[in-house]
């Protein structure tokens, strides 16, 4: 509950931020963004080592408009391997506002989503960052992104009603805007 409340006081101030940003101006266009988030962990004990690898990549393609509105959807896939390997996606549709000074806030309602043997996941992702032109139509950015994920259904337990799945975590951006 209480990771709830901080998410909707972020998002809450996010919002405000944005809407004090300026619009773009008149630039307009296709947004393709690549984001990535990746971390390995090694714990050695007594009686051995351990190492887990995981990361998450998101793909988001949407319009962005002169006044800095941003309609879109998002392609996400996860993995880890290590003790326990698991593989997922999900996709969703996006809405956000991208401001000329190139702070942005996205959110996304995640529409399918699978992870490993959960089923039927649904839930949402908000991004706040930062992007700045690097050349041309080229941009590299970062990001912080909340993400929660309800799945309805387990391939391994018939009897599973449900699993709900928070994250935060930073990722690196890069993309085109044409």
């Amino acid at each position: 509950m209480k990771k709830n409340i901080l998410a909707l006081a972020a998002l809450l101030i996010t919002s405000a931020m944005a809407s004090f940003a300026q619009a773009r101006g008149s630039a307009s266009g296709v947004m393709l963004t690549a984001n990535a988030f990746m971390y390995n962990t090694t714990i050695e004990t007594a009686s051995g080592k351990a190492d887990s690898k995981s990361s998450i990549y998101d793909v988001k393609l949407g319009y962005l408009m002169g006044s800095g509105l941003y309609l879109g959807g998002i392609y996400s896939i996860r993995n880890q391997s290590g003790a326990s390997s698991s593989d997922g996606k999900a996709t969703g549709a996006s809405l956000g506002y991208v401001g000329s000074s190139g702070f942005f806030l996205k959110g996304h309602y995640i529409l399918t989503a699978e992870n490993d043997i959960y089923k039927e996941g649904t839930g949402f992702q908000g991004d706040f960052g930062y992007l700045t032109n690097v050349t041309g139509a080229f941009i590299v950015g970062v990001e912080l992104t909340y993400r929660t994920i309800e799945y309805k259904k387990s391939d391994a337990d018939p009897s599973f009603t449900k699993l709900k799945q928070d994250e935060l975590f930073p990722m690196l951006t890069v993309g085109f805007v044409f």
